[in-house]
């Protein structure tokens, strides 16, 4: 019975955590305040975690490695595969099936806003690498110049609609169709300028 209490408070203070660092970004959040909506004393947060770096792996390193894992596995399945504009069209179209069956999937969680609004943290190095291969990957499907920054601003745009329909919609099957109406209408006008 202590067992399951332990486990049920030390899950109550990750969801409590996960909350306040997506609303407030995890260098804002405080300790205190978690511990306050967690119904227990800061000390006892530190019973379960050894400090706010702990709490933040705890809730974001599976999703990183989820991200890592499945972008790893998407870029070697389409490695080298520049899309045609047909293909961009024909993929933009039936997004929805994508979303579900591929890689896109791993990012309609809440703890991807956290990550992405991570400024300090050793995962921050993390992150900046998961960044940084999806944008060379982006260079490619889209036959985006580089010294234009072409990829950097496509990603851009890309993660603050993910961040805004992430924040905006609790339910995720609404989250993943208004990602989906913004990266449609996004698509649309990168294609019109493709050569």
């Amino acid at each position: 019975m202590v067992q399951v209490k332990k486990a049920e408070m030390r899950q109550t203070i990750i969801d409590v955590a996960t909350d306040e660092f997506m609303k407030k970004g995890y260098e804002n959040a405080s300790l205190r305040v978690i511990a306050q909506k967690s119904h227990t004393t800061l000390g006892n947060i530190y019973h379960y975690f050894k400090n706010k770096e702990i709490l933040l792996e705890t809730i974001v390193l599976p999703v990183l490695d989820n991200i890592d894992a499945l972008m790893d596995e998407h870029i070697q399945n389409y490695k080298a595969n520049v899309l045609s504009k047909e293909e961009l069209l024909y993929y933009t179209e039936h997004l929805e099936e994508y979303v579900e069956k591929f890689e896109f999937r791993c990012l309609f969680d809440k703890r991807v806003v956290i990550i992405l609004e991570l400024k300090s943290s050793h995962l921050l190095k993390r992150k900046e690498e998961i960044i940084d291969k999806i944008q060379k990957h982006l260079q490619e499907h889209y036959h985006l110049n580089d010294d234009a920054h072409y990829a950097k601003i496509v990603l851009d745009v890309l993660t603050d609609c993910l961040k805004h329909v992430l924040i905006e919609h609790e339910d995720m099957d609404d989250a993943k169709r208004e990602f989906i109406k913004l990266f449609r209408l996004f698509c649309t006008g990168v294609m019109g300028q493709m050569i």
